[in-house]
């Protein structure tokens, strides 16, 4: 029903037949990709609560996700290597400044040195330790 009778269904299916047939007749392409990406978001939202739920996966593992962030900012995004050097760096640095500056700062710097770590090197190096050097023509 969705498909056949809303207007927002029928501009789904005119650009999955064709971009070019699409465009022609005036549907944004920006605005068809943009509810794409959305749908395809909240449907894998939706399958990734039910498969923790069903697989008893314990939601505490953000935190290791998040920490994956500063890492691959250091290392950039593009390089395999940058990333193993950029874990390297955070890990060194976490322990480091827990042994150094975590009674300065009452404990417990581990969980935000990261990413001040990160914060700190994107002034300097936004691309990476290995990332692509971006050239931008004026």
């Amino acid at each position: 029903m969705f498909f056949s009778k809303t207007r927002i269904g029928r501009a789904l299916r005119a650009v999955a037949d064709s971009h070019k047939a699409a465009l022609s007749v005036g549907i944004s392409l920006n605005q068809i990709w943009i509810i794409v990406w959305f749908a395809a978001g909240l449907v894998a939202l939706v399958t990734g609560i039910m498969w923790g739920a069903r697989s008893e996966v314990s939601f505490a593992l953000e935190i290791v996700a998040l920490k994956a962030l500063p890492v691959l900012i250091l290392g950039g995004f593009t390089s395999i290597p940058g990333a193993i050097v950029g874990g390297l760096i955070i890990g060194i640095g976490e322990k480091v400044g827990e042994l150094y500056w975590g009674p300065l700062f009452g404990r417990g710097i581990e969980s935000w040195l990261a990413y001040m770590i990160a914060l700190i090197f994107l002034l300097f190096r936004p691309q990476g330790l290995f990332g692509e050097k971006i050239i931008e023509r004026v």
